[in-house]
């Protein structure tokens, strides 16, 4: 004795209960390829177009990111202190790698925000036109900017606790002494 379970919701012409809004019955393959055939190149065209325009809003909002949390990562530094612990060096650790591995990392970072170029005569109507970074480079350019930012403020926090050598007794090891010129005129007379 089988079992067999029958999934298919029946179809009946005279239901009661309306469709709700938005719904739309299922179509057979033959009403799919026409609809399909009907889809124009202009359709095509403003689709890429909306979608180039959501991709170069989403770059913009990645690309200014690092600004946008710059006011919250200088509270952060503030209420660290300025002695030498554990807490204030990691977080100084974090914001002077942080930038230098995004920055590395950039084209990685804006893989997905590539925006494809329109169809074009040159193509044929097979291939697909391979997304560039060329509309992406404004946002790019911005994102390096906001990473020096962050860059320059885990350098201030250094220089406030005195872990950056910027004073001339830092560099005293590197500084060379002259021989002094002889003044005294009995030492002159000795050596002749």
């Amino acid at each position: 004795m089988t079992f067999r379970l029958d999934y298919t919701v029946p179809q009946q012409k005279n239901n009661s209960i309306p469709n709700p809004p938005g719904y739309l019955p299922p179509a057979s393959s033959k009403q799919l390829s026409s609809k399909s055939a009907q889809i124009d190149s202009d359709a095509l065209v403003k689709q890429n177009k909306k979608a180039t325009e959501l991709k170069l809003r989403r770059a913009w909002d990645l690309a200014l990111a690092p600004a946008k949390a710059l006011p919250m990562q200088a509270v952060m530094l503030y209420f660290s202190g300025s002695g030498i612990q554990i807490f204030s060096l990691a977080m100084i650790f974090s914001l002077l790698t942080g930038p230098i591995t995004a920055v590395f990392s950039i084209f990685r970072a804006f893989e997905s925000l590539r925006p494809t170029s329109t169809p074009s005569s040159s193509l044929k109507s097979d291939e697909i036109a391979e997304p560039s970074y060329g509309p992406l480079v404004l946002p790019m350019i911005a994102y390096v900017a906001c990473q020096g930012l962050v860059l320059a403020l885990g350098l201030y926090k250094c220089s406030t606790m005195g872990i950056l050598p910027s004073g001339s007794g830092d560099w005293l090891h590197f500084e060379t002494r002259l021989d002094p010129p002889e003044w005294s005129a009995i030492r002159s007379l000795s050596l002749g």
